[in-house]
């Protein structure tokens, strides 16, 4: 078991003592969350720093969503070897002790200083990253851009956007009472507005639950976290008059043309869908789109690249409703695609992609999950916060487009392709 190097004011452990003797003063200590040489991390947290922090209040959130409070940090245990984070200690306030393991720690505050955990994936490891010195670094980059980071609201400023969206489907469903029975059903992650009788709408409340659960799970976020405006809202109506009828008289929108799908934005999040019951088509259809508004609304207002956007929603589909005839049906399409080919088809740069190249990049997606899912997530994360998707590949997959076009490919039993 590898020796960990200890943040901690107590006296240092005997049988660590004649180890540290042969070392430099304070030399296992500045070694302590640095990364190999050469590797750089926005907003990392120097040894020294990370010492003046023990004995300090602090606020620990898990990946669980669990909250640890009024407690103080007692001791930040790091790997001996390659230097990143593995425990968290803390005392209660009656001196008890408790350790949190690094995978299972999302992030902590002492003071008004916030840290969360950078991936380091060649060695595994996890680094304390102070996050507003990391913010302001991913600030300036996408200020260049026109972007910027999207806040995350606190609790009442949620409780407050989710009232004021139930409010407006409370008004569309007066506005409607001619049209059809329509209810406001609120889950836990979302809102729900539907025609559907009420003793059918229990397929739905678990669809939509289990959607936010796959895609918190994808992009490294805890449990129970909401990254919309309050709630997202979901209208499936039974009828196409029922939906013209909302889109007409509540959205105010006679141009529709029939056509459901998803509306974005700054103020909610809202798709519709036409569907007489909630069958394995629709829940698919509903879940790509779902996905995409996942995706456009997290981190921050800018675009990530379309084979990624792509990607996500065609692997989430099959997470939430899996299907493996259709799955292995895919599969077997996009590698005989890419052995006529011999590449990618330009795939990794390409700025607009048509339905056909969908597939691939679910394929391409599900690849990279599988390979690390913990790097995929940091690296969506990094685009997000604009770091060109080249370098973000890099930083997290140690590949360039070339290199991850030869594995994707290895991957598929076609060797030697190109991007």
């Amino acid at each position: 078991m590898l020796r960990l190097s200890l943040f901690r004011r107590n006296a240092i452990p005997l049988l660590m003592l004649g180890a540290l003797m042969t070392l430099p003063v304070n030399a296992s200590l500045a070694a302590s969350n640095q990364p190999p040489a050469g590797i750089r991390f926005d907003g990392l947290v120097s040894a020294g720093e990370l010492e003046s922090l023990v004995d300090q209040p602090v606020a620990i959130k898990l990946r669980s969503g669990r909250f640890i409070v009024k407690v103080v940090l007692d001791a930040l245990q790091f790997d001996r070897k390659q230097n990143g984070l593995k425990f968290l200690k803390y005392r209660s306030e009656t001196g008890r002790t408790s350790t949190v393991k690094v995978e299972d720690l999302y992030m902590f505050w002492v003071g008004r200083q916030r840290f969360h955990l950078r991936y380091f994936p060649p060695t595994r490891q996890l680094f304390v990253i102070n996050a507003a010195a990391a913010d302001a670094a991913a600030e300036g980059r996408l200020a260049a851009q026109g972007k910027q980071i999207r806040e995350q609201a606190d609790e009442e400023q949620q409780a407050e956007a989710t009232a004021e969206h139930l409010r407006f489907l409370e008004d569309a469903a007066k506005t409607l009472k001619d049209v059809g029975q329509f209810h406001v059903i609120e889950t836990e992650s979302t809102l729900l507005f539907t025609d559907y009788p009420a003793a059918a709408t229990g397929g739905l409340r678990v669809f939509v639950d289990k959607l936010n659960q796959q895609l918190n799970q994808m992009f490294g976020l805890p449990q129970g976290d909401s990254i919309w405006r309050g709630k997202a809202i979901l209208a499936v109506f039974s009828t196409p008059a029922r939906f013209a009828a909302f889109e007409e008289q509540v959205m105010n929108n006679p141009n529709h043309g029939g056509r459901a799908g998803v509306r974005g934005g700054a103020k909610r999040f809202l798709q519709t869908a036409i569907a007489k019951k909630l069958d394995s088509n629709v829940a698919r259809g509903l879940s790509w789109g779902y996905s995409l508004g996942f995706a456009g609304r997290l981190h921050s207002d800018a675009n990530t690249v379309p084979w990624m956007n792509m990607g996500i929603a065609n692997a989430v589909q099959f997470a939430i409703v899996p299907d493996r005839k259709r799955q292995s049906t895919q599969r077997s399409k996009v590698t005989r695609q890419l052995r006529n080919a011999g590449s990618m088809l330009g795939l990794l740069g390409a700025t607009k992609l048509d339905q056909e190249r969908w597939p691939m990049c679910g394929q391409l997606v599900q690849f990279l999950i599988q390979s690390d899912p913990i790097a995929f997530s940091q690296m969506f994360r990094d685009v997000k916060l604009g770091v060109p998707m080249e370098e973000a590949l890099q930083q997290n997959y140690g590949l360039n487009e070339a290199a991850l076009a030869a594995r994707f490919g290895q991957s598929l039993g076609v060797p030697g392709l190109g991007p």
